[in-house]
């Protein structure tokens, strides 16, 4: 009898900065022969860097997604290399084993041995070299009433991003590619290609074209790396998994090939990963005033420079006027904002903006807005909002709960949503996906709250394009 199961696959990032650990998990269905549960193992060694691998244990379908990962915190792990060196791995937390001395290299096999009670399981990995890329750059998609006039209708604008590397004709080679934006991994875009079942040439080179299609204001890395067999066929089943292209119902049973046994799920991988950085400049939204425009738009903390392009005609480019590295104004609800001033009254101005990263990486510009200064609209940037959002939003504390109240955006016709944080400052770059309720109507009661603690909240639409937050307000429960 065939049970059916919630395995958990932990892919731990780990990043030598400020930042720490990264630690994201994916929950797939998959079909399982076994009632226990299985042991994942997920672990990595790259280039320059120390090896690590989480160790955890699938859960059954009657589990909850929020009960507690099993963790497996009395393993003993090792990392070895094709030379014979060796080194004991320790354990740090959540079934967490970092190295030490030993780090990646291009070329090197890697061998890594977990030891769990009489159990032993092993798996090996060589470091291949990375692909370089032939290029990369973003594009912006056709129309969709692309920017904001100062009617604040429109769409958020989308692109698309192309990423181009060098793929030898003359052997089979097989690569992972990842995807980052705005320092969050998306799993779900990750893929694994084997480049026998590509046929384009160009003197004596494949090349692989990867598209996506990221929003604005984003800071999109894309990695690639060059992989070996069993890596490949663990990410091209997960791959199939994740994208529902083989039924967990099937009478084949579909866990991912792991290199660590027939037991386990998960993989040890050695990697070296090629990188590049494309940025999506924000959609801005003008206001007009009297003799001067606003030009508004969402912040991101990804970029340190904004330069602003200006024209009288509309066609505005990059040979257009422009204001450098402006000092940003922000609103009491985090929206960047830079004042234009001393304009005429009636006449026309035309703007895109332009962003950059603090390693020199610029954006394309972004699509074009245009206003006239208004006589009759008074000179203030303490009531900016981009585009239709609730307003009147009230957070009124009670016993463990706060009850938010607001009026709808958009005649209550657009899909509403609630971000809470503990912290002040909510942005859709700092929140996480976790603290927010989706699909849901005023009032809202917020419950099982600490009434020693302060609670922030922002009223989000979604209106098929593009995530807007409101003003953010906050209560403390009584």
């Amino acid at each position: 009898m065939k049970i059916y199961k919630i395995l958990y696959f932990p892919f731990l990032f780990i990043l030598f900065s400020c930042d720490g650990f990264n630690e994201e998990i994916v929950p797939i269905s998959v079909n399982v022969e076994d009632v226990e549960s299985i042991l994942v193992i997920n672990g990595e060694i790259e280039e320059k860097k120390i090896a690590w691998v989480q160790i955890s244990y699938s859960d059954d379908i009657d589990a909850s997604i929020s009960s507690p990962i099993n963790y497996e915190i009395n393993a003993s792990v090792s990392i070895a290399r094709s030379d014979g060196s060796k080194e004991e791995m320790t354990h740090i937390f959540n079934g967490i084993y970092l190295g030490s001395g030993i780090k990646g290299k291009v070329g090197e096999t890697y061998t890594m041995t977990i030891n769990i009670g009489a159990q032993t399981y092993s798996a090996t990995s060589t470091m291949l070299s990375p692909p370089g890329y032939q290029g990369a750059w973003v594009y912006q998609l056709g129309s969709n009433n692309n920017g904001k006039g100062s009617s604040g209708k429109g769409g958020a604008s989308k692109y698309s991003d192309e990423w181009i590397i060098n793929d030898p004709s003359a052997t089979r080679n097989r690569y992972l590619f990842e995807w980052w934006a705005n320092g969050v991994h998306y799993i779900r875009q990750d893929w694994a290609i084997d480049d026998n079942r590509v046929v384009n040439a160009n003197e004596g080179l494949k090349l692989f074209t990867v598209t996506l299609d990221p929003l604005a204001n984003q800071y999109i890395q894309h990695r690639t790396a060059e992989i070996d067999k069993i890596t490949y066929d663990y990410y091209n089943m997960y791959e199939k998994i994740v994208r529902g292209l083989v039924s967990v119902t099937s009478q084949t049973p579909y866990n991912p090939v792991s290199n660590f046994g027939n037991n386990t799920i998960g993989n040890f991988r050695a990697v070296a990963f090629s990188s590049a950085i494309l940025l999506t400049p924000p959609d801005i939204f003008v206001i007009a005033q009297n003799k001067q425009n606003v030009v508004a738009f969402e912040p991101n903390s990804f970029f340190n420079k904004y330069n602003l392009y200006w024209s009288n005609s509309a066609g505005v480019s990059e040979n257009s006027n422009v204001v450098s590295n402006f000092r940003l104004g922000m609103t009491d609800d985090k929206i960047n904002f830079h004042v234009d001033d001393n304009l005429n009254n009636g006449s026309t101005y035309y703007y895109r903006l332009q962003v950059e990263d603090g390693e020199g990486n610029v954006s394309i510009l972004s699509p074009e807005v245009s206003a006239a200064p208004n006589p009759n609209a008074p000179a203030d940037t303490t009531s900016i909002t981009l585009g239709n959002l609730p307003t009147n939003i009230v957070a009124t504390p009670g016993n463990a709960q706060i009850t938010i109240s607001w009026t709808p955006a958009g005649d209550g016709k657009l899909m509403h949503g609630l971000y809470w944080s503990n912290k002040e400052g909510i942005t859709l770059n700092n929140t996480s996906k976790n603290n927010a309720f989706w699909d849901i109507k005023s009032p809202y009661v917020h419950s099982g709250l600490d009434n020693s603690k302060t609670y922030y909240y922002r009223v989000a639409v979604w209106d098929g394009f593009e995530i807007r937050l409101s003003k953010e307000v906050s209560a403390k429960p009584n």
